[in-house]
């Protein structure tokens, strides 16, 4: 079986800031891989590189075995396949525009009939815990929980093989955040989906991940199999991670 995503060699320089140097990773399909590091570390440049955000100085990146391409039609297409969930979900969402409106844009880009769309979404929406009424309010008229919600909900409606969300728990309450992590892991597992999750904490990535790569000022310093890396991490960068978070203090 191909992989979801696969990079190779992926560069990229800002000036005299290296985001990207010579990092390679390849993420299995149905799986949930974990991006970890600190803020600067690269891993959201490397988000933006696999959504076809951001061009690469030398590399390549595949999903599901195609080579990415910067074109509108080739974007367009990718977004039946790979969607993400950015950090803030509010600011992904249009103001201007009721709910409904935004999930009503789906439609027009699958080219399905409107109806078969809203019904796929009062399944979504019950899963996710939204009431329906919720479709009738702007963004900026719902909590942050309910608009991660939203904007999870409007990723799914696109029925989408890879799902990547940036730093999901953030700004969420503890409760919120083990409810929201349990809920993507479910649906990951029952739409046989490739779950990617972006975050610093490790403790998001321990509960959820199978594998995971470790990014430091842009380089993929450790990478593997997220239980032995968490036992016996070998880069002294994963160490000192590990050290700073209590709970996964390294023994």
């Amino acid at each position: 079986m191909m992989d979801a995503i696969s990079i190779s060699k992926a560069r990229l320089r800002f000036g005299q800031t290296i985001a990207l140097d010579d990092v390679s990773l390849a993420i299995p399909q149905g799986t949930c891989f974990g991006i970890v590091g600190e803020s600067g570390s690269g891993k959201t440049t490397l988000m933006r590189a696999i959504l076809g955000l951001q061009k690469l100085d030398q590399g390549d990146v595949c999903i599901l075995g195609m080579p990415l391409s910067h074109s509108r039609a080739a974007l367009k297409k990718r977004a039946r396949v790979l969607q993400p969930i950015f950090q803030d979900p509010a600011a992904s969402l249009s103001p201007r525009s009721r709910i409904r409106t935004l999930m009503g844009e789906v439609a027009t880009v699958l080219n399905e009939p409107l109806a078969v769309t809203y019904e796929r979404l009062g399944v979504i929406l019950n899963r996710l815990g939204l009431p329906k009424g919720i479709l009738d309010k702007y963004p900026h008229e719902i909590s942050g929980g309910q608009a991660r919600r939203v904007a999870i909900a409007r990723a799914l409606l696109m029925k989408p093989s890879i799902l990547i969300a940036d730093e999901p728990t953030a700004g969420l309450d503890v409760s919120v955040q083990g409810d929201l992590l349990n809920l993507l892991q479910d649906i990951r597992q029952s739409e046989n989906m490739t779950l990617v999750v972006i975050s610093h904490n490790l403790a998001v990535v321990r509960l959820i991940a199978e594998n995971a790569v470790v990014m430091c000022a842009g380089k993929a310093v450790e990478s593997g199999d997220v239980a032995s890396m968490f036992q016996s991490p070998r880069d002294a960068y994963t160490r000192e991670l590990l050290s700073a978070w209590p709970r996964l203090r390294v023994e």
